[in-house]
């Protein structure tokens, strides 16, 4: 089993990285330009286990295509600030597996690392602000308990070629009685972790922000689209951790999930089981305080108007190998 490393003081240097990052990231009113783009990045094999080792010669990084330098190369595990969003709207089987795992949610993150709480289905609860304190995590998450879950439902009827019952000439001979479910109920997840986004721009730089998001992936009614969140992403460099759970685990990666994860180099698990649910929690947490830190400078021109988007490609020399980091971000004038 590979072992977990946990933060230790060597990671000073990375500082100087994630500072970068952090001022890259504020409005782009802000006209101090920081060259130094800063790309977190998780290598997996094909077992899906995550791959030590490797050197700053192993990586090979584009921007829009242009091979860039890595210039800075750290591999030192970081504490994390990790917003936890529950969804109230599962299934009472998925719900109550969820409540039932409140203990290993909040063993996955270690004493270093800063946690807050939130759940959501057609509105947003923030249960805890950040803390060290696990203990309170865990208690703060046992109040789900006392939650009865409010799945989403959908209008059920006959298709438009069934047939309702006895029909003589296309007509039926009697009454047809359809299910009435009430109407679909709004599910905001981009609003949940578009909140959940702010909390954590203010959080120390030191540590690495992600969102441990546990969901079907339902997502309706809300204020804010998938674009204009993943760009709040982009722009604080938080990393989306998914747990897909009911319709999610059938849709898997082409979930919203899926596409949060793939867009913020954070990643994404589909369960239907305690024991995989638990273990989704731990490789979540290992794998977003594991990461190597390329650091380079852009050679692409810097646009004279409104920032541009910059596509960002990493690849290892070994072709076996999955890597995992954000898709881009955007280049300021």
């Amino acid at each position: 089993m590979q072992q977990e490393k946990r933060p230790t003081n060597r990671w000073r240097a990375l500082v100087v990285l994630l500072l970068a990052w952090n001022l890259a990231a504020q409005d782009f009113q802000i006209r101090t330009r920081v060259d130094l783009v800063v790309v977190p990045v998780s290598v997996k094999g094909d077992d899906d286990k995550l791959i030590n080792g490797l050197t700053k010669d192993d990586f090979v990084l584009l921007e829009d295509g242009k091979k860039q330098e890595i210039t800075n190369f750290s591999n030192e595990p970081v504490p994390l600030s990790a917003a936890v969003l529950i969804d109230t709207g599962l299934s009472p089987a998925s719900f109550t597996r969820v409540k039932d795992s409140v203990i290993a949610l909040a063993g996955a993150f270690s004493d270093q690392d800063e946690v807050a709480v939130y759940r959501f289905d057609h509105l947003i609860v923030k249960m805890t602000d950040f803390t060290n304190n696990l203990s309170m995590v865990e208690s703060v998450l046992k109040k789900l308990d006392q939650i009865e879950p409010s799945p989403n439902t959908t209008f059920i009827g006959p298709g438009p070629f069934s047939t309702p019952g006895p029909v003589i000439n296309g007509i039926p001979i009697e009454p047809v009685t359809r299910a009435r479910i009430p109407p679909e109920r709004a599910k905001v997840l981009n609003d949940a972790i578009f909140a959940a986004a702010e909390d954590l721009r203010s959080r120390e730089v030191e540590r690495r922000k992600m969102i441990l998001v546990v969901s079907d992936g339902q997502n309706s009614g809300n204020d804010h689209s998938f674009d204009d969140t993943v760009n709040r992403l982009l722009d604080q460099g938080i990393q989306v951790y998914a747990v897909g759970m009911d319709s999610a685990l059938l849709s898997r990666r082409l979930s919203v999930l899926g596409s949060y994860a793939n867009a913020t180099g954070g990643d994404a698990c589909f369960v239907n089981s305690q024991n995989s649910l638990e273990a989704c929690y731990s490789r979540s947490a290992v794998q977003a305080r594991n990461q190597y830190v390329l650091g380079y400078v852009s050679t692409n021109k810097p646009p004279g108007g409104a920032p541009v988007f910059r596509e960002i490609k990493v690849q290892v020399a070994r072709g076996d190998l999955e890597t995992r980091h954000r898709k881009g971000y955007f280049q300021a004038p």
